[in-house]
């Protein structure tokens, strides 16, 4: 981390411009200044976000320029961008360059925006996102969550369905080589829709690689039924309720609940899961 932000251009008094700035803070006292626990800061320095300079002794020492990066990760983190995307954002030497997938969500992400005379701005503020985070993803340089581009259909008055493309008129036939599909979380989320003319159900295949997750809460009108085709799930329902399904299991809840989900398995889980609805 270091090594990317050495430089800041505001120096503190008695700190010349363009010099670097004094690593002097701790890793207690780094946490207290972020607002995040000590064990948080050494679990991004193992994900390769960060990476504080060593006093003689062997503490972790961070910068008042360190600070400011720790500050956009910990936002980052909030808006449940996971390491590898974090660092896609940080990075400025070694862009990751879009994939055509990427490209066609953030051109239609863009559409939405702009049918609405909503502002980059006005967008990430709605959608609780930052204004980087969301230029990188109309650019299609960065994938983002479930949680996050629900948030942001919501800020629309949307739903995830509108992303998916549909290049010819609906059918009542969705094939299993045709089915729109978006991907998501680092293309470890794979959302299959089912139903392309359907008005009051939202069927679709969810294929859930290894530890994926939907990084975040999300809640929307509706009712939800799920059953877990292959594989094994956790879902988190409201504040107190933890469900751990398996191959066959099903579960229904209401959509306005806040939830949340997570393969356990250490395969890929499929879901066949229906919204009604459609608000997803």
């Amino acid at each position: 981390m270091t090594a990317l932000a050495s430089r800041h251009p505001h120096a503190p008094d008695g700190v010349a411009a363009g010099e670097p700035r004094r690593a002097s803070y701790r890793i207690g006292e780094a946490a207290r200044r972020i607002g995040v626990s000590a064990s948080a800061l050494r679990r991004w320095e193992r994900e390769g976000l960060v990476g504080p300079v060593r006093s003689p002794g062997r503490y972790r020492l961070y910068s008042d320029d360190d600070l400011d990066l720790l500050r956009r990760v910990r936002r980052m983190r909030q808006e449940r961008v996971n390491a590898p995307g974090i660092k896609r954002l940080l990075s400025t030497e070694t862009p990751a360059a879009p994939d055509t997938h990427r490209l066609r969500q953030g051109a239609r992400l863009r559409s939405m925006r702009e049918a609405r005379g909503l502002s980059l701005r006005d967008a990430a503020a709605a959608a609780g996102l930052s204004v980087s985070f969301l230029s990188a993803v109309e650019r299609g340089t960065s994938g983002t969550s479930v949680a996050s581009l629900q948030q942001l259909t919501s800020a629309y008055g949307a739903t995830l369905g509108e992303l998916f493309a549909h290049p010819r008129r609906p059918s009542r036939v969705v094939h299993a080589t045709q089915r729109p599909v978006i991907q998501l979380g680092d293309d470890t989320v794979r959302i299959e829709q089912l139903a392309e003319s359907a008005s009051l159900l939202e069927p679709q295949l969810f294929r859930l690689s290894p530890g994926a997750s939907s990084e975040g809460t999300y809640h929307h009108a509706g009712e939800e039924f799920l059953f877990v085709i292959a594989g094994s799930v956790t879902i988190w329902v409201g504040e107190r309720e933890r469900y751990r399904l398996d191959e066959g299991d099903a579960l229904t809840f209401p959509s306005t609940l806040p939830h949340r989900w997570r393969n356990d398995a250490s395969r890929e889980t499929r879901l066949l899961w229906i919204n009604t609805p459609p608000t997803f």
